[in-house]
Order: C-alpha cells, then sequence, then structure tokens
C-alpha cells in the first residue's frame, strides 16, 4: 500500500509540475478522468488540460489519503487541496474529492480511472 501511495504523491506532483512524460507514464492507454458534472477525459485531453492550466499551482497536498488493493486492482481515494495563483495574481484555494483506480501492469502499477467533486472549504460542521 505504500508503493500505490508513493504513486499518488508521484501523480500529485505531476500535475503540480505540468509533468506530462511523468502522466504519460503511469496513466493507461484508455485512461478516463470523470469530474462532478460527469465530465470524461481520455488520456490525451486530460494531459492537455493539465500543461494548459491558466493558473500557476503554488501547493497540492493531500487532507487525506485512503488505499485498498483488491488483487490486481487498487483504489485510492481522498481529499485533496491546491493553492493556486490566478492569472490576475489572486491566490485562491480549493479542496477536491476523488477517487483513483489503478490496475497491476507488468512494469507497476498505473492509473485507469480517476473521478473528482470540488468541495466547500471547511469541511462540514
Amino acid at each position: 500500500m505504500q508503493e500505490l501511495e508513493q504513486l499518488s504523491r508521484e501523480i500529485m506532483d505531476a500535475i503540480r509540475t505540468r509533468n506530462r512524460r511523468a502522466l504519460e507514464a503511469v496513466l493507461m492507454t484508455d485512461f478516463v478522468q470523470i469530474d462532478e458534472r460527469g465530465h470524461r477525459l481520455g488520456k490525451e485531453p486530460f494531459i492537455a488540460a493539465v500543461e494548459a492550466g491558466g493558473f500557476q499551482i503554488e501547493e497540492l497536498w493531500f487532507e487525506s489519503l485512503s488505499v485498498e488493493q483488491f488483487d490486481e486492482t487498487a483504489v485510492v481515494c481522498g481529499v485533496q487541496r491546491a493553492q493556486v495563483r490566478l492569472p490576475a495574481g489572486d491566490r485562491v484555494e480549493g479542496r477536491t474529492a476523488f477517487t483513483d483506480v489503478f490496475v497491476r501492469a507488468a512494469d507497476g502499477w498505473r492509473l485507469r480511472l480517476a473521478t473528482s467533486a470540488e468541495l466547500a472549504l471547511g469541511g462540514m460542521p
């Protein structure tokens, strides 16, 4: 499970730094990302969206992280936080719930499916 936690942190860092090569290496060919509105992005459009972000990601971290492994499949879920700087210079913070589904390939774990949903800051009372 530590391997999947580390891989999740590497993916988060690849998103923060907009590292195409690192994302291409870990995302399966048939990778799909689904947001809270049901919009689906395949591997290439997802990577392109990460690269094209019109803001600077200053910090990105896990508020919580949980890993469950089922033979050759694993589910990593939790809450991710981000601080970004918008083009006008404003800093904003986001909070996102996510679920990632990994499949073990011959050369290691690969991300097959990712879902995300924006959460209100501050959590529940």
